[in-house]
């Protein structure tokens, strides 16, 4: 329980089915070393755990009539979601933390509580839905996106395993948003129907990333280099490679140019940066690795799927040749801005299969 809208509603949609809940509220690592005292009286905040936000849920608990009890995971998420983080960075990579605290504290922390709490499953606000399959046998669980379009979360979620699935419910996943806020009045619990969902990366309260980094980053990660169009044309200098992902026009600031510039890619080898028109930004061939699946592991060999790279980009036709845990993926069209470090996930229709890093983007 966050706080928000959706955990809240969760919570009562399962209450009223008649589970026999428990509330829990984590709270994560924040940046101690710079915040606006006027914003957080005082204490250095996480955006998706406030002390406002634990307290709203704690009332909405009481309100439900159901335990509440506060877990501090602040040094496991400072090392599997922050460092991961920085250290992406380093490397000139774009990482995912939210993935990474899906995959490491609210289905991997958490997973172990409810073990120790002989609970049966892990519930959450997450926007997918289940539906359980009769597989040779068996009953099977799988991932689907959620109802809401706008609002689909599955990208996140890719994962969560075929065991871990069989202990997480998602109640709200088949609702409309705006159908969670009229629940939530109709429930008795009008204060959270409003509230705002938390922006950007929670960890820290700067708008841009880079004054995060730079605050983390020893001495000698960052350095100057050149600027590089696609055809070797040598035309400035930039102040830090890692401040910079595939995709952007903003900060190169390289004036005369007839046309705007985009980032291509990122040299990390020789520290350059590669731009040129946004057409050149698009490309079809890349790798990832670290591949999990929601259910039974795909075999080495070629499959036909749909494939992701954003949490708000549609799914597109690609070719996977998997490999093991490594995947080489083309799309049948161009995709803009594929990126070292984020994710792709993979689906067959609605249904989530799994999903990997990107690691190589062939060009």
């Amino acid at each position: 329980m966050s706080g928000g809208v959706d955990s809240s509603v969760a919570a009562a949609l399962l209450k009223k089915q008649g589970y026999d809940c428990i509330g829990i509220y984590m709270n994560f690592w924040s940046d101690p070393t710079h915040f606006k005292k006027e914003e957080t009286k005082g204490f250095p905040e996480n955006k998706c755990c406030s002390i406002e936000t634990m307290n709203t849920a704690r009332r909405i608990a009481n309100k439900l009539k159901i335990p509440f009890y506060v877990f501090n995971v602040r040094d496991r998420f400072k090392k599997e979601v922050v460092d991961y983080f920085i250290d992406s960075y380093k490397i000139c990579q774009t990482p995912n933390p939210c993935v990474e605290c899906n995959r490491n504290i609210k289905f991997g922390f958490l997973f172990d509580r409810m073990k120790q709490l002989n609970a049966d499953f892990i519930a959450t606000g997450h926007y997918v839905t289940l539906k359980k399959k009769k597989k040779k046998g068996k009953d099977e669980i799988e991932m689907y996106m959620g109802k809401d379009k706008l609002k689909d979360q599955s990208y996140f979620l890719y994962t969560l395993t075929r065991e871990k699935l069989k202990h997480v419910l998602f109640p709200v996943g088949k609702y409309m948003k705006k159908d969670v806020r009229k629940l939530a009045k109709k429930f008795g619990i009008p204060e959270v129907s409003k509230t705002r969902e938390s922006q950007g990366i929670c960890f820290f309260p700067d708008k841009n990333y880079s004054d995060f980094l730079k605050r983390y980053f020893p001495k000698n990660v960052i350095k100057d280099g050149p600027i590089e169009t696609v055809e070797g044309k040598n035309i400035g200098l930039h102040k830090g490679l890692q401040f910079f992902t595939v995709g952007q026009r903003k900060g190169i600031e390289i004036g005369g140019e007839k046309e705007p510039l985009y980032v291509v890619r990122l040299d990390y080898k020789r520290n350059a940066l590669i731009v040129g028109k946004n057409t050149q930004t698009f490309q079809k061939e890349f790798e990832a690795d670290g591949l999990t699946f929601t259910g039974e592991k795909l075999k080495n060999g070629k499959y036909n799927i749909l494939a992701r790279i954003r949490y708000r980009f549609p799914p597109e036709k690609a070719v996977i040749q998997i490999k093991g845990d490594h995947a080489d993926i083309v799309f049948e069209k161009a995709q803009r801005a594929i990126t070292p470090g984020q994710s792709v996930v993979f689906y067959e229709k609605k249904k989530v299969i799994g999903g990997g890093i990107i690691t190589k983007v062939n060009y």
